[in-house]
């Protein structure tokens, strides 16, 4: 039998009754409840300037998801593999191939970071999206380059792309452009979002 304490009324004048009673968790009311989500990582790797190189003087900066390199160079907008992005090989660009050394003659610094699975699909569309306006660009014009140092270099595709999701990329005591490589850094290195950081030195 049903107490009469084991009753309730409804809003809407109805009995009801209590039939059992479960816990929805195995912890006690005062402790931290674990909300288990699947995260993703992206990387953000920063580089060292080069003072002889078009667009490198403050640094390159370029984003890695699920192995592919997205690195807005000054001649156009590249997607390689990570290893060929890093120690060399034949690069896929809009009219040409063509082969390259690798980024391992300076230092570099990977930001990793940690993003839902939404989060890293809206990134990795956009920067997809950007590769192919850039490489339409490139097949109508093949010697002029859609490359700005205000709004579309490698660290303000790489900040843009980051906001996206939230994550603070630039210092926003300052105007959100230009955007440099060793600003980046600093600034996504302070973010609760790093999780850990690899480096590729030199060669």
């Amino acid at each position: 039998m049903v107490g009469p304490s084991q009753t309730i009324k409804s809003p809407s004048g109805k009995d009801l009754f209590l039939v059992s009673k479960r816990s929805s968790t195995p912890t006690t009311n005062d402790e931290i409840k674990k909300v288990l989500l699947k995260r993703e990582l992206i990387e953000v790797i920063i580089s060292d300037s080069r003072m002889r190189s078009m667009g490198s003087q403050w640094g390159h900066a370029a984003v890695v998801i699920d192995g592919q390199v997205y690195s807005r160079a000054h001649e156009e907008y590249v997607k390689t593999d990570k290893n060929t992005y890093l120690n060399g090989g034949v690069i896929q660009r809009a009219n040409d191939s063509i082969n390259v050394g690798g980024n391992r003659w300076r230092d570099n610094v990977g930001v990793y970071l940690s993003v839902s699975e939404r989060e890293k699909d809206i990134v990795k569309n956009e920067l997809e999206r950007r590769v192919k306006v850039d490489r339409e660009f490139k097949r109508k014009h093949p010697n002029e380059t859609s490359y700005s140092l205000f709004s579309n270099s490698c660290s303000s595709n790489v900040a843009d792309v980051l906001e996206l999701i939230n994550i603070l990329a630039h210092d926003p005591r300052w105007m959100p452009f230009p955007v440099a490589p060793a600003e980046l850094l600093v600034i996504i290195e302070k973010s609760n979002r790093t999780v850990k950081k690899e480096l590729y030195p030199k060669k």
